[in-house]
C-alpha cells in the first residue's frame, strides 16, 4: 500500500539520521585509574619514604583542647627529629615564653617545664597516662610524624583493600597478628596518608589523625616530599584534641650540638633557623 511504503521510508530515514547522529557524538575519554599496587608494594613505598627522612626540622602551631587541659591552649612548637635517634619538641607561648621542652631517646622521655623548674622522666609508652599535658603531648607525637606512615616491621602482618579513591592498609603486630594495631587510609593517586587510626589490644580506637592540605616540602632520596599543612588529631577518650598547622618543614638538615643542647630551666628563645611563615 502507498501509505505503508511511505511510512517505512520515513522510519528508515529517521533511523539512519539517528545512527548518523550517534556516530558523530564525541566520545569523552575516561581518566585511567591509578595503578593498582599490592600490600607489599605499598609497604615498601612507605618504608622507603620513612627511611629517606634521616633528619627533620619543623615549626608548627598547635591548638589543644580536651578534658586533660584546664582550658584550650595555643602554642608554637619547634621539632628536631633524627631517625632511629632522639626527638626534641620545644613549645612556646605566642609571646615567646617557653612552655615545655621534651626530649625522647631510647624509649625514655625527659620533660622539662622551664618556668616552673619542674621535670618528669619515664617511659615514652607511659607518657599518655601522665596527668596534665601528658595525653596531649603523647597525641602530638603521633600526629607530628604520622604522615610518614610510621615503622612497619617485617614481623607485622598487613592487609590491603580499596575504598573509593583510597587504599586502606591494616597493620597487625605480634604476637598473634590478629588484632589491627593501625589502620591507614592512603590516597590512591598520590600515595599520601590522609587518615590514621590507632587501636589498643582490645580493638578500641586510642587515636585518630587526619592529614590535610599536602604541599611540596623539598625532596629526599625517595623523591619529591610532600607534607600536610594541617593535621587534626583526637584521642579515643576525649582527653586531647589537637589541630597542628605546619609553617616550615626542612627535610634532612645537618643537625648540630645546639639542637640537642641540655634542657635548661631558665627561659629560652625560639630555636634559630626556624622562622614562622604566614
Amino acid at each position: 500500500m502507498p501509505c505503508s511504503r511511505k511510512l517505512r521510508v520515513v522510519v528508515l530515514v529517521a533511523g539512519l539520521a539517528l545512527l548518523a547522529g550517534c556516530a558523530k557524538a564525541p566520545v569523552v575519554p575516561q581518566a585511567p585509574d591509578a595503578a593498582v599496587v599490592t600490600a607489599e608494594e605499598l609497604v615498601a613505598k612507605l618504608q622507603e619514604r620513612e627511611a629517606a627522612m634521616r633528619t627533620l626540622k619543623a615549626l608548627f602551631t598547635v591548638e589543644a583542647s580536651g578534658s586533660a587541659l584546664k582550658s584550650p591552649q595555643r602554642m608554637e612548637v619547634a621539632l628536631v627529629y633524627q631517625r632511629s635517634g632522639p626527638i626534641r619538641l620545644q613549645a612556646f607561648a605566642r609571646l615567646g615564653f617557653p612552655l615545655f621542652d621534651l626530649m625522647l631517646a631510647d624509649g625514655q622521655y625527659h620533660l622539662l617545664f622551664p618556668l616552673q623548674g619542674k621535670t618528669q622522666k619515664g617511659l615514652v609508652s607511659e607518657l599518655d597516662r601522665k596527668g596534665g599535658v601528658g595525653a596531649p603531648i603523647a597525641l602530638g607525637l603521633q600526629a607530628t610524624m604520622g604522615s610518614l606512615g610510621g615503622v612497619i616491621l617485617s614481623t607485622d602482618h598487613v592487609s590491603l583493600r580499596s575504598e573509593s579513591s583510597h587504599y586502606v592498609l591494616d597493620v597487625m603486630t605480634e604476637p598473634d597478628r590478629s588484632v589491627v594495631a593501625r589502620r591507614l587510609w592512603i590516597e590512591r593517586k598520590t600515595l599520601e596518608i590522609v587518615r590514621q587510626d590507632v587501636f589498643d589490644a582490645a580493638g578500641g580506637v586510642t587515636a585518630t589523625m587526619a592529614y590535610q592540605g599536602y604541599r611540596a616540602a623539598g625532596s629526599t632520596s625517595a623523591g619529591p616530599l610532600t607534607w600536610p599543612s594541617r593535621v587534626l588529631a583526637e584521642d579515643g577518650l576525649g582527653q586531647a584534641r589537637l589541630v597542628l598547622t605546619f609553617h616550615e618543614i626542612t627535610p634532612n638538615p645537618e643537625l648540630t650540638a645546639p639542637d640537642w643542647g641540655p634542657l635548661k630551666a631558665d627561659p629560652a628563645v625560639v630555636p634559630s633557623g626556624l622562622k614562622r611563615e604566614g
